[in-house]
């Protein structure tokens, strides 16, 4: 049975992507790093807790930031977040939000539990509550709810539901440090509201510095491949679809452990650019 869920607006697609994908997408950072700093799967062990800033700009001017804070305890983990637009962005369209996932890890996998996401933009709420067993959905919550679905939207089927991940935490990637070997896969995201696949492919090396981290980052070229979720006529589909998105994920420490650290988004008034101010401090 499809899980419960509603036709709101599909937030991961046009005005909303930097609310519902990207702030997520830099916490699974945060995430990754924790993960590396030593074993976290010992019985009794102590929380380990770290937090990360974040800098959000559009066509060079800055519009938000970022900070998130992770915390693992034993074979768990959670992470929390919080977004806030700044500057020129608080007068055109003033966003604020936080999100939360939590679930164990087990060896060198990371499985999500609970997932939510919560935010108001232009003075309108919106909120997302999925429950996931071993990457499978099994409810799906979101508000506001949509009574009657238009006839371009493409429904979500129970059968693209069954191996996913969460925007939070699916971008931390394992892998052998090589654009091939990290940027030559697809990742299957579910929010609550959509389905996504985003398509990664290698793009070379780039210099990056930042307080924690320099070196080189693996650059990968991102296409979006809207699933279902959607309204197939909707112009911030059909943009964004036909747009390259620029992300470069950093190795933290030897462990193999890649993490998001620079990302540029094309918009139809520039480019959106997210940069990690700080790489998970104590």
């Amino acid at each position: 049975m499809l899980p419960r869920r509603s036709d709101s607006p599909a937030p991961l697609f046009g005005g909303k992507l930097l609310m519902t994908f990207w702030k997520p997408a830099l916490g699974g950072l945060v995430l990754a790093t924790t993960l590396a700093t030593g074993p976290i799967s010992i019985a009794g062990a102590s929380a380990q807790a770290m937090s990360s800033q974040y800098s959000v700009s559009l066509i060079g001017l800055p519009v938000g930031r970022a900070s998130f804070d992770t915390t693992i305890d034993g074979s768990r983990f959670s992470i929390e977040g919080t977004l806030a637009s700044t500057g020129l962005a608080d007068i055109v369209s003033k966003t604020a939000g936080s999100s939360r996932v939590a679930g164990r890890i087990r060896g060198d996998s990371i499985f999500a539990e609970s997932y939510g996401l919560s935010y108001t933009s232009d003075k309108r709420s919106y909120s997302s509550t999925v429950a996931f067993r071993s990457g499978r959905v099994e409810t799906a919550e979101v508000a506001p709810k949509v009574t009657r679905r238009k006839a371009d939207y493409v429904p979500v089927k129970p059968s693209e539901l069954r191996a996913v991940v969460d925007p939070l935490s699916g971008l931390m990637i394992k892998a052998k440090a090589t654009p091939d070997a990290v940027c030559s896969r697809t990742l299957p995201f579910f929010d609550g509201w959509s389905r996504l696949d985003l398509q990664l492919s290698p793009n070379g090396t780039r210099a990056f510095s930042t307080d924690g981290f320099e070196g080189d980052a693996i650059a990968c070229n991102v296409r979006v491949k809207p699933v279902s979720g959607y309204r197939a006529t909707s112009k911030g589909v059909k943009f964004i679809q036909a747009q390259t998105i620029e992300l470069w994920f950093a190795p933290i420490g030897a462990t193999g452990i890649f993490a998001p650290v620079y990302a540029k988004i094309p918009t139809e008034i520039g480019p959106l650019t997210l940069r990690a101010s700080s790489f998970a401090k104590n």
